[in-house]
């Protein structure tokens, strides 16, 4: 008779907490970044101080420096972990690769890849590893992100730790919503002892316009809020303890209070109205009456439009067309003299807006009113000289325009709250830029006169979206380098940086994520990007609305967050203070479509 093999059992070597504790550390160390805050002083490249117009000294930085070293130590552990559970650990964890992450992947590795290879091949590639000064998101913190993405994709694959990421995500809406109010009323996080001990800060940090928390921006501020809103108001349900409803409501209310502290428009615009969205898709799922259902979506539709009018009437303007301009523009215009280039040759100066121009020659370099000639639109004008030397002028079109004579130079006030300073020099005139830098010619980013009208609106983006284009020719495979878009905007288009802000501002992003990708890392890595957007937008609708799937508020709201974040990068950057969480997000985003989670 055959004896029956006895199989040799095997060792389970895994430990429940040993499944489950990467995931929660992860999303805690997710939570903490945008608090993580370390005085560092920094001693900066010649170029970065002549990109910034900054002098010899150390510069400190608090914000970003030490997030990007935190990000980078939680993808290192990340690594190290799963390298540990790949050798050590009985039975081993499977991937759960399916079909479309093999894609989702694929593009994310070409896209790092390109990164890789655009950060080696830059004019300033010792700039991109890390980044540089006020953007610290250099070629490291790229590969952060995906390791991150892929760490929640693959972590956070059990209920147990899908249920401690949302006790996470819960607990820092509400403080983040309490901090925001602290913040409005006048205490600012950073000025707080305790923090300022820990983060070896110095002074106190200012207040703005709209709440700013820890994100160096109330642009950013918004962003993140906007993007946790539709998540946070789909995490209420009453599946557990009423200590547990009470916290969520409570999590939800004060984040967005914060966002609407944040004063941001965008932000406001697109979280609040995801959101609504969601809550109207959550009722439909409700088993209410038809008739309850149709009251809520009209109350829904009442709501955007009157609150839509309320908006435009509380803006500034006596017309309809003046309130909506006023919500697109930074400065108003109406009393500036519109400038849109200026010409320099040997003895005139030549100021140009849509119907005007304004020349003003001299033939020595000893100036003085009455040896000045003046001519609008070719004819010459005689101006009425003050005392102190400043000429205005009698012409309609000139209203706007008055010239301060002085020995070697002319200031220009135009209406803005910077005049355009001209310096006569033995071969000709120069014009003071940013920095105090000299130009013998004012560089026009569109030489299309309807576009540079087009520049102050979205607060300036118009001009700076042109601006990143005009430098892209040579972006279609490589990139200039990640970090680097200061060096190659055009920093003295004098015209539009008045037009938009009324002063010189400096500008070092593009103020758009896709922009951003395509001049660091170039359009085919923007392209692989986009890629993974469009799948996982296609994937989460079809999940989440097709008519075999159960709808799962969870799932939808996180649809919706990742969708928000999407929009609002049309018009905002990528940096260490939002991204990190985006990329946790769309990792957990594409484990609940695909293979979703196990019930352990």
């Amino acid at each position: 008779m055959e004896q029956k093999q006895q199989r040799t059992p095997v060792k389970m070597s895994v430990s429940p907490w040993k499944l489950t504790l990467p995931g929660k550390i992860l999303a805690v160390c997710l939570c903490i970044l945008p608090f993580f805050t370390r005085a560092i002083t920094l001693n900066l490249p010649q170029s970065v101080r002549n990109a910034y117009f900054l002098g010899d000294a150390a510069y400190s930085d608090f914000e970003q420096l030490c997030r990007e070293w935190f990000l980078l130590a939680i993808a290192a552990a990340a690594v190290g972990w799963f390298c540990y559970e790949q050798i050590t650990l009985r039975p081993k964890r499977k991937l759960p690769l399916t079909r479309i992450m093999t894609v989702v992947f694929l593009f994310l590795g070409i896209y790092l890849l390109l990164g890789l290879l655009s950060s080696v091949t830059s004019d300033y590639a010792g700039q991109t590893w890390m980044g540089i000064y006020m953007l610290y998101e250099g070629y490291l913190a790229l590969v952060g992100y995906a390791v991150v993405f892929a760490a929640a994709w693959y972590w956070i694959d059990r209920k147990e730790v899908l249920d401690f990421t949302k006790t996470c995500l819960t607990v820092l809406a509400i403080v983040l919503g309490v901090l925001a109010l602290l913040e409005h009323y006048g205490m600012c996080y950073y000025n707080n002892f305790l923090v300022q001990k820990l983060g070896a800060l110095p002074g106190t940090v200012g207040y703005g316009d709209g709440v700013v928390m820890t994100f160096g921006n109330a642009d950013y501020f918004g962003m993140y809020c906007a993007m946790l809103l539709p998540l946070m108001t789909a995490l209420i349900a009453r599946e557990g303890t009423t200590k547990r409803l009470v916290a969520q409501l409570i999590a939800a209310v004060l984040l967005a209070a914060a966002l609407l502290l944040s004063h941001v428009m965008n932000a406001i615009l697109i979280g609040f109205g995801l959101t609504l969205i969601f809550l109207v898709v959550w009722a439909f799922h409700t088993n209410w009456k038809r008739a309850v259902k149709g009251g809520i979506c009209g109350a829904a539709a009442a709501a955007v439009v009157i609150g839509g009018f309320g908006f435009l009437w509380s803006r500034s303007g006596d017309t309809f067309s003046e309130k909506f301009r006023h919500t697109m523009i930074g400065a108003e215009q109406e009393d500036t003299f519109r400038l849109l280039s200026v010409d320099l040759s040997e003895n005139t100066v030549a100021l140009h807006n849509a119907d005007t121009t304004l020349e003003v020659s001299a033939n020595s370099s000893a100036l003085s009113p009455q040896q000045l000639t003046f001519t609008c639109n070719g004819t010459e004008i005689v101006p009425q000289i003050s005392a102190d030397g400043t000429c205005t002028f009698a012409e309609p079109e000139l209203q706007h325009c008055q010239v301060q004579v002085q020995t070697d130079r002319l200031d220009f006030n135009l209406g803005y709250a910077t005049p355009l300073e001209t310096i006569r020099e033995a071969d000709g005139w120069v014009a003071v830029g940013i920095g105090k830098t000299e130009l013998k010619t004012v560089p026009k980013t569109c030489d299309s006169e309807k576009i540079q009208q087009c520049y102050p609106y979205l607060n300036g983006r118009v001009f700076v979206w042109a601006n990143t284009i005009s430098v892209l020719g040579d972006c279609w495979l490589l990139g200039h380098g990640p970090a680097t878009t200061i060096f190659y905007l055009n920093q003295n288009d004098l015209p539009a940086l008045l037009n938009i802000f009324s002063t010189y501002v400096l500008y070092n992003k593009p103020h758009s994520w896709y922009l951003q990708i395509a001049q660091d890392t170039g359009i085919v890595s923007l392209v692989m990007i986009l890629g993974i957007l469009v799948l996982f937008l296609v994937c989460g609708f079809r999940k989440c609305f097709g008519k075999q799937e159960k709808w799962d508020p969870f799932r939808t709201g996180l649809l919706f967050s990742i969708l928000a974040y999407v929009l609002m990068a049309f018009l905002n950057d990528s940096l260490i203070y939002h991204a990190p969480m985006f990329w946790f997000l769309l990792g957990i985003g594409w484990r609940q479509m695909t293979v979703g989670i196990t019930e352990e």
